[in-house]
């Protein structure tokens, strides 16, 4: 037995030996990740020295003695800190996923390819402006030697056993592509959902399902639309001969309304507390871990003249996106306009297309796709003069795609003026000229002023079109380049003070015409946010953050009457006597919010988005036959109008209505939602923050046994929710929020969930999220330097 236990003790030392040494290996390489914080070090790039001071919660004040210098120390900071994230924004945008993570991207990437998004990049580098080129070729030597100078590789490529690639000058430009596929539509579903409605309904019921406006609508100037009658004639009355009817309850799970977009607003001086203008927005897309923005503050000169601006980078890019320089704060909500169109493709024998000058061949692209661990694969994409082949309708006619996104302006720097301009005048002149997914754009200025237009490219049509598909074989419907600069929407300083936008429609006439509507929002969260900033007559920075935090669900006050008068009957009870309870707590809750204690909120909410899938079913239905990529929730939001009108008149000349009658349909859908939040739990323990817990997560933290939960941010319950000023969801939201006075940057107000940093040992690694969670007021500009580096040039 002596020889056994001898074997054991040196097999277990081994062991433990082997682990130590693995565990040590594995502890240097995570710590080598770690950015530099303090130090001297020279940068290759660099005019002059450069001083990095970062408070306690990582935000950094770059100062350096010109512009150039300050794109360098950017991209080297944004490499440190957050290099994983900017290269999955340039591969998500070239459709390269499937080199880091395999087979399971590739159908991703191949439905990107067809954009060419890599070689649209390369030919707008060349095209750039000398300044441009010189602030893109300074951040990407920072970038690169932020790389370098990590001891090791940042940590996700040790999980995907790759090393990072050096970043390149047209890689900035594929991460504002990335923003372009957020933002906007890829493919043109809404249209092309639209374009099968217009096919197979008749005009009334088109026009019924597809409202021009509502009793929501919040626009600027006060431009109203109405809605379309219910038809008279039995209805959808089909030109298809799909009429089947889904009698199955609609699988509910509550999927949320969630609207990539923001909230923004301001008022003048005149009103304003500080004599200067004062913005808030809130810019709201999926919230992962690290956040889409680096917060910074640069500090430089222009002409001799100083520039000390502060707020929201986005690493890829060396630009401030939003924020205030002293002379104006700037802020951006997702526009909706129509920046697309769908084209239907006439072919002849030959396989070519008809345009304006005869037929013509496709142009063919063949791409070569990387794959990890496995053999590239390789397929072969179509383009037209217009644009790419994206697929075919239910016709089997093929569709073509013009999108603002492949036009030469898509993409430029214009917008890096913004941060040395001095009133909101001088910031339309940049915003029409600047190449971003076009914005809602909200600024106001140290003297008082407040305006709004559209930051970003808009097509300029030679007549308003676009709603649903169209052949441009006869040259009626064609683009005429770029809307020019002076033709552009814009307010400046209205009568009352005041300007909002929340993704709704946000101008009506000749301004409306221009823009179109590429699926606006319902108008809610626009109408609560101007109905609040009327109720005040003088503001300060908490006044508004008070607007951005509303969680009171004004939208869902009438949907709970109904609840209570048509659903909730005393006969209903009766059959149901469990919802009893249901119906005293919506009867006892005059004003519902989207709390996280409320059970009524969480019941009034559900019980519509299942109603309105069901009554909407069987529509639904027969259209996916009819073409495989129909969805009805591409236009949820405009549903909310004749959804509305059909449960309250509950004609008998729906055909296509999932039930025998009206009420079976309501108390299907109050039963979906009952049982739902029911399920192994009393309903008074289904709270909204119980269905609306935060899942923040690192997009590799399900890759790492045991440790990975430790990347992720914890899980709160958020208050909130998409029809109201405090956007919420599981991992939507605030993206970031920020109120500031221009000139007044002091007493300015910040949130950001997760924090500056990705990576779980950084001194500050969620820091600032619980004030997120909370909406706990916290400073704009970067506090107590904590960490001091300094770049040196050579």
């Amino acid at each position: 037995m002596q020889p056994l236990k001898k074997f054991a003790l040196v097999f277990l030392s081994l062991f433990i030996f082997a682990f130590i040494t693995l565990a040590t290996w594995l502890y240097s390489k995570i710590d080598g990740s770690l950015p530099i914080l303090d130090g001297k070090f020279p940068i290759y790039g660099l005019t002059d020295t450069v001083d990095v001071m970062r408070d306690a919660n990582g935000v950094p004040t770059i100062k350096g003695t010109n512009r150039l210098d300050v794109a360098v120390a950017t991209g080297f900071i944004h490499a440190q800190e957050r290099f994983f994230q900017m290269d999955l924004l340039r591969r998500n945008a070239a459709g390269e996923l499937s080199s880091l993570f395999g087979d399971i991207a590739f159908k991703h990437d191949k439905s990107v390819r067809v954009h060419r998004f890599r070689q649209r990049a390369q030919l707008i580098v060349n095209q750039l402006s000398s300044e441009q080129k010189a602030i893109l070729a300074a951040y990407t030597q920072g970038v690169n030697s932020g790389l370098k100078y990590l001891n090791t590789n940042p940590f996700e490529y040790l999980l995907l056993q790759q090393d990072p690639v050096e970043w390149r000058e047209e890689d900035t430009i594929l991460t504002v592509f990335s923003m372009y596929l957020d933002l906007q539509q890829q493919e043109g579903t809404r249209e092309r959902v639209l374009g099968l409605m217009k096919s197979v309904f008749s005009d009334p019921v088109y026009q019924f399902l597809n409202p021009k406006g509502s009793k929501w609508d919040a626009a600027l100037d006060n431009s109203t639309y109405s809605s379309a009658p219910l038809p008279e004639l039995p209805w959808p009355a089909a030109r298809s001969e799909t009429t089947s009817r889904v009698i199955d309850e609609v699988k509910q799970q509550y999927n949320s309304e969630e609207f990539p977009g923001s909230n923004n607003w301001a008022v003048a001086g005149s009103v304003s507390k500080t004599g200067s203008a004062i913005v808030a927005n809130d810019m709201h897309l999926g919230i992962r871990v690290p956040n889409t923005w680096f917060r910074a503050s640069f500090e430089y000169q222009v002409k001799q003249q100083p520039v000390k601006v502060t707020g929201v980078t986005l690493p890829g890019t060396p630009l401030i996106v939003a924020g205030s320089n002293g002379q104006i704060a700037w802020g951006f909500t997702n526009s909706y306009g129509d920046y697309s169109d769908v084209i239907k493709l006439e072919l002849n024998n030959d396989g070519q297309y008809l345009t304006p000058e005869g037929y013509l061949p496709f142009t063919e692209h063949k791409h070569v796709v990387a794959i990890k661990d496995k053999p590239s694969r390789s397929f072969t994409t179509k383009e037209t003069i217009w644009g790419p082949v994206i697929g075919k309708n239910a016709k089997g006619e093929l569709l073509a795609y013009k999108w603002i996104a492949h036009h030469a302006g898509a993409v430029n720097l214009a917008s890096m003026e913004l941060e040395s301009a001095t009133n909101v005048k001088q910031s339309f002149s940049i915003a029409h000229k600047a190449g971003i997914p076009s914005q809602n754009m909200v600024v106001g200025d140290k003297q008082g002023n407040i305006g709004w237009t559209i930051m970003g490219p808009i097509p300029n049509r030679n007549v308003p079109f676009g709603e649903t598909p169209e052949s441009w074989a006869t040259g009626q419907y064609l683009w005429q380049g770029l809307l020019s600069g002076h033709d552009y929407p814009q307010i400046y300083n209205p009568i009352n003070n005041r300007i909002w936008t929340a993704n709704s429609r946000v101008i009506g006439g000749e301004d409306y015409k221009k823009l179109g509507n590429g699926g606006y929002a319902l108008g809610a969260r626009a109408q609560q946010i101007r109905d609040n900033l009327f109720k005040i007559e003088v503001f300060d920075e908490q006044a508004l953050l008070s607007i951005a935090l509303d969680d009171k669900a004004l939208f869902l006050s009438r949907w709970q009457e109904f609840v209570l008068t048509k659903v909730l009957t005393e006969e209903v009870i009766k059959q149901h006597p469990q919802w009893q309870q249901a119906k005293d707590i919506l009867s006892s809750n005059n004003s519902l919010s989207a709390t996280v204690d409320s059970v009524g909120y969480r019941l009034v909410r559900n019980f519509r988005i299942a109603l309105r899938d069901r009554v909407f079913s069987v529509i639904n239905d027969n259209l996916s036959k009819q073409d495989q990529a129909f969805n009805l929730a591409k236009i949820r939001h405009q549903l909310e109008q004749p959804l509305w009108q059909l449960v309250n008149e509950q004609p008998d000349n729906f055909m296509w209505q999932p039930d025998e009658t009206w009420q079976d349909t309501f108390v299907k859908a109050f039963t979906i939602t009952f049982n739902d939040m029911t399920a192994e739990q009393p309903l008074a323990k289904a709270t909204w923050g119980q269905q609306n817990t935060a899942k923040i997560e690192h997009p590799m933290a399900k890759a790492i046994p045991f440790f990975g939960k430790w990347l992720n941010m914890p899980a709160s319950p958020l208050a909130g929710d998409s029809y109201m000023p405090r956007v919420q969801g599981k991992a939507f939201g605030a993206s970031e929020r920020m109120v500031v006075s221009p000139g007044h940057e002091e007493t300015g107000i910040f949130h950001m969930p997760t924090s500056q940093s990705g990576h779980p040992w950084s001194p500050y690694f969620g820091k600032g999220h619980q004030d997120w969670v909370d909406g706990k007021a916290t400073p704009f500009l970067p506090q107590q330097t904590r960490y001091t580096l300094t770049l040196l040039s050579y």
